[in-house]
């Protein structure tokens, strides 16, 4: 049998397929054979050969993962007041896979309040939600909002409101500069974390505490396995991992004191700590003015970050650690060990006529006028500058420097806070290297009163009073008095500094009087014997002095050591003394209590 086909006119073709009706059957037979092995063989490509990329790709369409934050670590007090928790936050995403269209986008503008050109923007791009890998559109919805937004939700099947941990600062300002505050992690952060378990979406301290014991207190995320319809929406919940907490950490701070001093100082540049002398454990910490932290930690706009950063007092500068001042008078009883080092008896008396001379060059007292004859003791009293400026022009740079040294001047106390500077100890090498200039006499004779290239922190400056009350004995200055579950922080002796007992005792004697009979009348308490010594060092930057008060309480029995600072206050005694008076009478009616 013969099937002709005609193709165009000129074309024709004649297609044998058999000349009985058996033959025909078999032709058949083998073409359904043919068809089936090639569907097999298109089956087994599918199925086996390429099953595993089917598998997971057809898995990634139906199952979703879900990370679940896990929740940071809480901060309490000494005793156990909660200084940061965790709120509920709220995000809204635009769910992934859906498609939007004009009449969408004409809604969500109307419900968020957005330009229509941002909504589809961040559609578009793609800016993925850190837990979800939803298009994230509002990563910080007030919580009023967030609730009406829930209410009318059900209209908007496109969008989803989720929750996460946000870090709440109970106190807003209280101890800002201590605690410091959270953001999302930079890029160049991820790059130097990312070995130690670290993500791209993590939330990670950016200052303070937050920052020092960021590993203790972020915790490890959990997940979620979730299956998903063809609509995006959630079907059922397959499996999960809970998150593990952070740890919550316990301060050495006593949130009553902080807020106190906090309330006194007000709004004056400043900083006031207090520590105990026989454990470094800090107490008070205030540096001046403070900020809000739960303002800097939220979404914050870059109009509000501008006015915070051009703020003329500066109030994210930590002035405890890391602002670093001449310490004026304050210095004196480290210049005054010197002297007794050097084997010169504190009852030696020198002649004041109003200035100290070195060939051309002057160096005046704070009073205009000479006192006459005068030994160590009235020169401490008074903060008498002719006899440190005679005395440390004698003995030299080195014995000062020395002991300065050992005392911690010129590098970190090791505090448990990121932003800790150093400060400068001068001497004749860091001149040449900085200045390209040799040491001078005269750069001795300020040095004497601690004046000159010297600057300290008031972190240093209470270290140096926590020595003397022990007598050659620092501990290592800290925060941190207890992970939660854990044992207490054991104190850590930090210095040594090797000095006669009998100078020690001296001097301890003589800051004692400057409180009842010299320039620090005004800690001078009926029932609370404190030491110190009070100082008004000269800077460029002000009109005033930069105002101090150092020492530590009770005289005979040490417990506190505490340093008050100013910035261009004027005159130690008047303007930093009632800050100490304040904190002083506070912790001890807390203490008999």
């Amino acid at each position: 049998m013969k099937m002709k086909y005609q193709i165009g006119e000129k074309m024709k073709m004649n297609i044998k397929i058999g000349d009985t009706p058996k033959n025909r059957i078999s032709v058949v037979i083998v073409g359904i054979i043919l068809a089936y092995f090639l569907i097999g063989l298109r089956l087994y490509y599918l199925q086996i050969y390429k099953g595993d990329y089917y598998k997971k790709a057809s898995q990634n369409n139906r199952i979703r993962i879900r990370k679940i934050k896990a929740p940071r670590g809480k901060i309490y007090d000494r005793n156990g007041k909660l200084l940061v928790t965790n709120v509920a936050g709220y995000q809204l995403v635009y769910l992934k896979g859906r498609k939007y269209n004009d009449e969408i986008i004409n809604e969500m503008s109307k419900l968020l309040g957005m330009k229509k050109d941002d909504i589809i923007r961040r559609i578009k791009k793609g800016i993925i939600h850190r837990y979800t890998g939803e298009n994230l559109l509002i990563d910080d919805i007030l919580e009023e909002k967030a609730h009406k937004m829930l209410e009318k939700l059900s209209d908007y099947p496109y969008l989803e409101i989720l929750t996460y941990p946000k870090r709440k600062y109970v106190n807003g300002k209280i101890a800002s500069h201590v605690l410091g505050y959270v953001k999302k992690i930079t890029r160049e952060e991820w790059e130097k974390l990312k070995d130690e378990g670290y993500e791209k979406t993590d939330i990670i301290g950016k200052k303070g505490i937050e920052k020092q014991y960021d590993k203790l207190l972020k915790g490890q995320d959990g997940y979620e396995y979730i299956e998903v319809n063809a609509l995006n929406q959630i079907v059922k919940k397959i499996r999960n991992r809970n998150p593990i907490l952070g740890k919550d950490i316990y301060l050495s701070l006593d949130l009553d004191l902080q807020k106190k001093v906090t309330e006194f100082i007000g709004p004056k540049k400043g900083s006031f700590i207090a520590l105990d002398v026989k454990t470094g454990e800090i107490i008070t910490a205030v540096s001046s003015p403070e900020y809000d932290l739960n303002k800097v930690s939220s979404k914050i706009s870059s109009k509000d970050w501008a006015k915070i950063l051009d703020n003329k007092n500066r109030p994210l500068q930590n002035r405890l650690v890391s602002s670093s001042y001449p310490p004026g008078s304050i210095f004196k009883p480290i210049t005054a060990l010197a002297i007794l080092k050097e084997g010169i008896s504190p009852e030696e008396e020198i002649y004041d006529g109003g200035y100290y001379k070195i060939g051309k060059w002057k160096w005046r007292n704070w009073k205009t006028y000479g006192v006459g004859n005068v030994a160590m003791e009235q020169a401490m009293i008074h903060s008498n500058n002719i006899y440190f400026y005679t005395m440390g022009d004698r003995i030299g740079r080195k014995t000062i420097l020395d002991i300065s040294k050992k005392m911690g001047l010129g590098e970190r106390t090791g505090i448990d806070l990121p932003e800790e500077k150093k400060g400068t100890l001068p001497s004749n090498n860091w001149k040449k290297e900085q200045l390209k200039e040799q040491w001078y006499r005269g750069d001795t004779v300020n040095l004497s009163i601690g004046q000159g290239f010297l600057l300290i922190t008031p972190l240093q400056a209470v270290q140096i009073y926590m020595i003397i009350a022990n007598e050659g004995i620092g501990y290592k200055p800290h925060f941190l008095k207890k992970v939660a579950n854990e044992e207490e922080i054991k104190p850590e002796i930090s210095k040594k500094v090797e000095l006669d007992i009998k100078d020690y005792q001296i001097i301890k004697q003589q800051l004692r009087k400057v409180v009842t009979n010299g320039t620090a009348y005004q800690i001078n308490l009926e029932k609370i014997k404190s030491a110190a010594k009070t100082g008004s060092a000269e800077n460029p930057q002000y009109k005033k002095t930069h105002a101090w008060v150092a020492g530590y309480c009770p005289y005979d029995k040490p417990e506190i050591a505490f340093v008050s600072f100013f910035e261009g206050a004027g005159h130690g005694g008047e303007e930093a003394g009632p800050t100490v008076k304040k904190f002083l009478e506070d912790y001890y009616e807390g203490r008999n209590k």
